[in-house]
């Protein structure tokens, strides 16, 4: 079974000039780490936000292991660490975790027991009861991967996960993240690092200007940047 499939998806912006996403289709396999790549403006996290049910208002269809969306039990399977940061400063990170398993209707002894197991999954057990502001970059970073990872998602969409991370933060990312897929979790990773999407994922798909323009293996390719700039162009994308 596929864990993600995206068929023919378009979706704009009220007032774009052009498609966010234009006829975008996608498979994710059950158990993969893919990689999804484009310059700013390619589509890709407006794609995650339509699979995670936060934008309605496209044609095409998404299936999240079979179950069309929109649809709550698909839904639920789903973990999402966005690029921005979102979480609370004033709380705690126990305090988070609370929050955000009462959210997922998660009971009291489900959150108790998997905001231990998330806090030691990210290596913020020892800093569970410090307010987030205290935290570095790269902590609240492996909080809001945290708070994805609480209710055992069976996909989890990451949108730069490791942006402004410190080098042992990034580090620790990745060993969660292999051992997360190791275990079985299909992962959909969106980054601008190609050493951490040739380094984590077994395939790629690439996207530009809302479409898919590559979809393959990463085994096929040598070096992901050079491949990335031959696909795009070198042209800035500042919008």
């Amino acid at each position: 079974m596929n864990a993600l499939d995206i068929s023919s998806v378009t979706f704009s912006y009220s007032g774009a000039p052009v498609c966010a996403l234009q006829n975008f289709s996608l498979t994710v396999a059950e158990g993969r780490m893919q990689a999804l790549l484009g310059p700013n403006g390619a589509g890709k996290s407006t794609l995650m936000r339509i699979v995670t049910g936060q934008m309605k208002r496209y044609s095409g269809d998404v299936f999240i292991f079979g179950r069309k969306m929109p649809d709550h039990r698909a839904l639920v399977s789903i973990g999402y660490a966005p690029q921005a940061i979102s979480l609370y400063t004033t709380l705690t990170a126990r305090e988070n975790l609370r929050f955000f398993g009462t959210m997922a209707n998660l009971s009291d002894r489900q959150i108790i027991e998997r905001s231990e197991a998330v806090l030691g999954q990210t290596g913020l057990a020892d800093h569970a009861e410090e307010q987030v502001a205290t935290y570095s970059g790269g902590m609240q970073r492996r909080l809001n991967l945290a708070v994805a990872l609480l209710h055992s998602p069976k996909l989890l969409l990451l949108d730069e996960p490791t942006v402004g991370v410190d080098p042992q933060s990034r580090h620790h990312i990745y060993e969660t993240l292999t051992g997360l897929n190791k275990a079985g979790m299909t992962i959909l990773l969106s980054t601008h690092m190609m050493e951490e999407a040739q380094r984590l994922c077994s395939s790629v798909t690439l996207a530009d200007k809302g479409e898919m323009i590559y979809d393959g293996p990463m085994s096929e390719i040598d070096n992901l940047e050079k491949f990335f700039l031959a696909k795009t162009g070198r042209g800035l994308r500042d919008d």
